[in-house]
């Protein structure tokens, strides 16, 4: 379900308007606006597909958008069902960092408008130089904030956002400052749940903060001062094009096919598959098992998949689109990600700020249940919010090997248990995380935002 503080739910009649390629365009009564949003990202485009949806979403809807990327675009498109040429995009990448057109771009500021650049800059240190961790990482926001102002400045940026509450929030905020509007973002799971510094001042700060599920917004709202702060909390969920990834009429694969789709990462519990794979061959049970993705433990598995003679059983097929993932979808029987709780950090979330990683809801899911595929998970982090057991997917209890062969197999050998989970499945997200449903909620969010600021 979508829901919001403050706001009505929106009516949830799908909507399936989206600037795509390969799919047919259906005429929608679209929401107009003279708005201009920026949205501050990492890479783009880049590993984000749901950030890329998102924006095509509200393009559709009548936005303009211009993306202010802290980085180059990745040598993969993976949302390419997208087209991309209608995303006016600036970089700052990190060579730009020592250029003379940084210091021109500051000194316009300072010049133009310098007690909002001094006031800037005292801000910086008295809020994140509490530590050079902090103040190290304000720095390089409050540079590249500065290079994107001329741009944001031409374009009549009215309200910036950004997704996971790190740099790119903090490259909002000076933004934000300098342009004086508004600012969101949109919280997952880790980089809201955990302890991260200045975490409470980000939140604070915003015109209004999104959060991805309801776990995400639990740990947000326990970070407002609810006696002074005005900022609101809603739910938007990862949204995804229900005509893109649909139900395909063709034949599934005729030998019982499992397929994971993810970031190659220790906490998506791929190495439990691949024992549960390993299980299954020893039953001589003729089945083939897709992974897709990259990352650091793609080695790991390569070397587990042979060790375990499992070579013939399994393909890692690396990163790919989404126009090849669709095709590998709709030829599958099951959707399997085994996700498990991590102690002591991963990657991008380091132990001394998040004790336990655990799984928001990933848009591989969501990929898989609304092409209609049943779907087998753990009870980790969000994954129950999405799917329930015995209704749209199966959930089982993490680092269960044993346990997850046994579902697997029941499901290759009842259709009828396959088929019913799969329309649960895709009835779910048609309901709850259509593209076009999704932003419209954002988007009546940031218009309300943006209205309010001009009151005052």
């Amino acid at each position: 379900m979508l829901y919001g503080i403050g706001i009505e739910k929106l009516g949830t009649s799908t909507l399936h308007s989206y600037i795509c390629k390969g799919v047919e365009i259906i005429n929608i009564e679209q929401i107009r606006s003279n708005n201009v949003i920026g949205y501050i990202t990492e890479g783009f485009p880049g590993v984000m597909t749901f950030l890329e949806r998102e924006i095509s979403g509200l393009i559709q809807h009548g936005w303009e958008v211009s993306v202010f990327a802290l980085h180059q675009e990745s040598p993969v498109h993976y949302a390419a069902e997208l087209d991309q040429s209608l995303v006016n995009t600036h970089y700052c990448l990190n060579r730009n960092l020592l250029s003379l057109k940084m210091l021109q771009s500051h000194l316009r500021i300072l010049f133009n408008r310098p007690k909002v650049y001094c006031q800037s800059i005292l801000f910086l240190l008295r809020t994140y130089g509490t530590s050079w961790y902090s103040l190290s990482r304000a720095i390089y926001a409050f540079m590249k904030a500065g290079y994107f102002y001329a741009s944001a400045k031409s374009l009549g940026v009215e309200h910036l956002h950004a997704h996971f509450a790190g740099r790119t929030v903090d490259v909002a905020i000076f933004l934000s400052q300098f342009l004086n509007v508004g600012f969101s973002f949109t919280g997952h799971s880790n980089d809201v749940t955990g302890n991260y510094p200045l975490l409470q001042n980000k939140i604070n700060l915003a015109s209004f903060v999104i959060a991805e599920n309801e776990r995400a917004l639990e740990a947000i709202k326990s970070y407002i001062f609810s006696d002074t702060c005005t900022v609101s909390t809603h739910i938007v969920h990862p949204g995804v094009n229900t005509q893109y990834f649909r139900p395909n009429r063709d034949p599934k694969a005729d030998v019982p096919t499992l397929i994971a789709v993810t970031r190659l990462v220790e906490s998506k519990g791929l190495d439990d598959l691949v024992r549960a794979c390993a299980v299954l061959r020893d039953k001589e049970l003729q089945f083939h098992c897709n992974i897709i993705g990259d990352g650091p433990v793609y080695g790991q598995l390569e070397s587990q998949i042979c060790d375990n003679g499992l070579g013939e059983y399994i393909t890692l097929h690396g990163a790919l689109t989404s126009v090849d993932i669709v095709k590998l979808l709709s030829e599958a029987w099951v959707f399997v990600l085994p996700c498990v709780r991590i102690l002591g950090g991963q990657g991008d979330h380091p132990g001394k700020f998040v004790s336990v990683v655990e799984d928001g809801i990933p848009s591989s899911i969501v990929e898989a249940m609304s092409v209609g595929l049943p779907v087998v998970t753990t009870n980790v982090g969000s994954l129950p919010e999405i799917v329930e057991n015995s209704v749209n997917g199966i959930v089982i209890s993490e680092r269960d090997p044993d346990g997850l062969s046994e579902v697997l197999l029941q499901l290759i050998d009842d259709s009828s248990l396959r088929h019913r989970l799969g329309r649960k499945a895709r009835e779910t997200i048609v309901a709850d995380f259509d593209t076009a449903v999704c932003t419209s909620l954002l988007g009546s969010l940031m218009s309300t935002a943006i209205s309010k600021r001009r009151v005052v």
